[in-house]
């Protein structure tokens, strides 16, 4: 009696935490190679998980070290929809201005890429949110290229 006790609480404390865990941006870690053109690739998916249907991705990114002459962009594409942002500063604790991309369930593609040869680590936070600002379905990124 007292194991079922303990399983039933563990299962309800890692559910709980996973339950957290979707209600926070998701974030992609990665790198660029030396070369001038070097570009990742990523696809996201945004689903009504419950919270509602997502009405549109919000993206945002961050150079980090080393601190080097390019800087990171990433573009967001949704069918005929595709906007931009770029981290200004690199190596600090700033992210780019944030897009939001309107183009509701389904999927979105991100394109990092840079302005110049040196490699750099970047970070993106991204989540699907509703029309009403809630955090909705988020699946983890896909990541298709890495240069």
């Amino acid at each position: 009696m007292k194991q079922i006790t303990m399983n039933k609480t563990l299962v309800a404390m890692l559910a709980a935490i996973g339950y957290a865990g979707a209600a926070a941006a998701h974030d992609i870690n990665g790198a660029l190679g030396s070369a001038a053109g070097a570009t990742d690739y990523y696809q996201v998916e945004c689903f009504d998980d419950g919270t509602g249907p997502a009405e549109h991705l919000i993206v945002k990114i961050k150079d980090s070290t080393p601190v080097a002459a390019p800087l990171v962009s990433v573009q967001v594409t949704k069918g005929s929809i595709a906007r931009n942002t770029t981290d200004a500063v690199d190596g600090n604790t700033t992210y780019s201005p944030t897009l939001k991309v309107k183009g509701g369930n389904g999927m979105y593609y991100l394109t990092v890429d840079k302005t110049a040869a040196n490699a750099e680590n970047y970070n993106i936070q991204i989540h699907c949110e509703t029309s009403a600002g809630q955090h909705t379905g988020t699946f983890e990124p896909v990541r298709l290229q890495n240069q």
